[in-house]
């Protein structure tokens, strides 16, 4: 049974290490419907995204979005995760190229049982 959308990745400033922001749980898969990112800073900043299978790491083969620039005050909604269904134990990680000036957040549906 599908739940409503939820907020699988509650906003916050984007890592300037690749870190995992959302693990989809067991027993449950995970279909992202929304992410986006907003730039705080008065610079253009680039953010890169990997949809990471479970028990594996961040690489080339799973870059979904790779080095988005965004320019200062955008909000970039990215086509390129949109739609992505994330098993149990996949999970999504980011890399910015700054600390503390891309704001990220993904709203999904999880469907558990799968």
């Amino acid at each position: 049974m599908a739940s409503p959308v939820l907020e699988i990745v509650p906003a916050q400033y984007a890592p300037s290490a690749q870190t995992v922001l959302y693990t989809s749980p067991t027993g449950t898969t995970t279909r992202i419907d929304k992410l986006s990112v907003q730039n705080n800073d008065s610079s253009p900043h680039l953010i890169s995204i990997n949809l990471v299978p479970s028990g594996g790491s961040a690489g080339a083969s799973n870059l979904t979005t790779n080095g988005q620039t965004v320019r200062p005050g955008q909000t970039w909604n990215s086509p390129n995760e949109y739609g992505h269904y994330l098993n149990p134990g996949d999970s999504i990680s980011v890399l910015a190229d700054a600390p503390s000036v891309l704001t990220i957040a993904a709203g999904g549906t999880q469907v558990a049982g799968a």
